[in-house]
């Protein structure tokens, strides 16, 4: 596995790998696939000095990415705090792909002086909270009952990771 910063060339995979998600309606609050164009601003809210976005290659096919966004709007006062954001294509999920890309992503949070890493995830989503919990992330918060999925109604569990305490 290769893991590099995006390219404006590697959103349609990005797209195609989220939007793989959105069925299972585990993974992200979208209900319909998104396109290439609606996600070209947020590719561009990306920074690898400071919000990074990477793709992993396998065989120089584009099979996953990870990003970091800034909390709570960007507010200045949660700039060293930012949500963590990963999907693996579905013919490479259960291999351990996320769980190198999510400890790269962990491993580079001081060099971009992130010391809060946020993980949320909905509360059904088992995968997504034992790959957390395995990283040492703890839940500190859970929104019940806030997204409807079509008609299942689930909650969102905030975990996060204090990166100063893993020096």
């Amino acid at each position: 596995m290769i893991v590099r910063d995006a390219t404006p060339d590697d959103l349609p995979a990005i797209v195609a790998i989220y939007n793989a998600a959105i069925p299972g309606r585990a993974a992200t609050a979208d209900l319909e696939p998104v396109t290439v164009e609606s996600r070209r601003a947020w590719f561009a809210e990306h920074d690898p000095k400071r919000r990074p976005l990477w793709v992993a290659e396998v065989d120089g096919e584009v099979v996953a990415w990870i990003g970091l966004s800034s909390f709570y709007g960007g507010r200045p006062a949660y700039d060293a705090t930012a949500e963590v954001s990963m999907y693996v294509a579905p013919n490479f999920q259960a291999k351990g792909l996320g769980r190198e890309l999510m400890r790269q992503m962990i491993a580079a949070c001081p060099h971009l002086g992130i010391t809060t890493l946020l993980g949320m995830y909905f509360d059904h989503n088992e995968a997504s909270r034992k790959l957390c919990d395995s990283l040492g992330f703890e839940q500190v918060g859970h929104l019940a009952r806030i997204a409807n999925l079509d008609g299942a109604i689930r909650g969102l569990i905030i975990a996060a990771l204090r990166i100063e305490e893993r020096s």
